[in-house]
């Protein structure tokens, strides 16, 4: 409703996927002369619905605008930074090795040159279940995370979350599953919450009993026990909240072998 946020200074996160909808209903919803601060990189995905919002608002010049571009989180030479900022400013990665001018450079990004989607299936499934275990110790429950652009075809997130969890978690008279629509969920899968559920409750036992409720869109988790005489479904979340699910209840969840780049952004 017009004027319903009564406040001095508001700001919004993740401006990148506000639509034009969305910040057309906040900027009703203020009152004249309130500051509004927005924060997003617009080198992020755009919003899903339509508009380019963070994007446009910054290219028209008609706002105090201020970039941040010293790097905290990863190290300086990592060489995912080093090759987002040739993706942000036009330039190949597959230029001369800069390896060669710093030798310091950080192995944390390979390219897989490979269009048969046979083989790219292949690929992910052996990086998935040993490679990187290998290769650095990498366990996919604890440090693996695939991504698609897309939910369909034969590389996107559908059909990928088949393919891992036939590798990662394959059918065993030994874990009980629960077939639902055309998911099988399985004890050991790994899953996301796709929804808001305030009202669900959880508890956690380490290292302090502790219980409270809500469970929200992007959280990840594991199935560990489908108890099909309650008719129930136990999940731990990575942040060690434990939360039973009814058998109706399971369009909260989907698996998360493969999420999309879209789900991953916003985690």
């Amino acid at each position: 409703p017009i004027g319903s946020l009564d406040y001095k200074i508001i700001i919004v996160d993740e401006v990148s996927m506000v639509d034009i909808f969305l910040m057309n209903y906040l900027l009703q919803a203020i009152y004249k002369g309130t500051k509004l601060v927005l924060v997003g990189d617009s080198n992020q995905l755009p919003s899903v619905g339509p508009g380019n919002v963070l994007k446009d608002i910054i290219q028209s010049e008609r706002l105090t605008t201020i970039t941040l571009n010293k790097i905290f989180r990863q190290a300086a030479k990592s060489k995912i930074i080093l090759n987002s900022h040739k993706v942000n400013e036009g330039i190949s990665i597959f230029s001369k090795d800069e390896q060669n001018e710093n030798e310091e450079l950080i192995e944390d990004f390979f390219f897989i040159n490979e269009t048969n989607k046979l083989k790219v299936l292949e690929n992910v499934i052996s990086l998935c279940t040993g490679r990187l275990e290998r290769y650095g110790n990498y366990t996919f429950a604890q440090n693996i995370q695939v991504i698609s652009p897309t939910k369909k075809g034969e590389l996107g997130t559908r059909e990928l979350n088949k393919s891992l969890q036939q590798a990662i978690n394959p059918e065993s008279e030994e874990k009980n599953e629960r077939k639902y629509i055309d998911s099988v969920f399985r004890e050991g899968d790994r899953i996301m919450q796709i929804k808001n559920n305030y009202e669900i409750y959880w508890e956690k036992r380490e290292p302090t009993p502790e219980m409270g409720k809500g469970v929200f869109h992007g959280e990840h988790g594991t199935i560990l026990h489908i108890d099909e005489v309650e008719k129930k479904v136990k999940i731990k979340f990575d942040d060690d909240k434990l939360v039973w699910y009814n058998f109706d209840e399971l369009e909260q969840i989907e698996h998360s072998y493969c999420i999309t780049v879209h789900k991953a952004q916003r985690k």
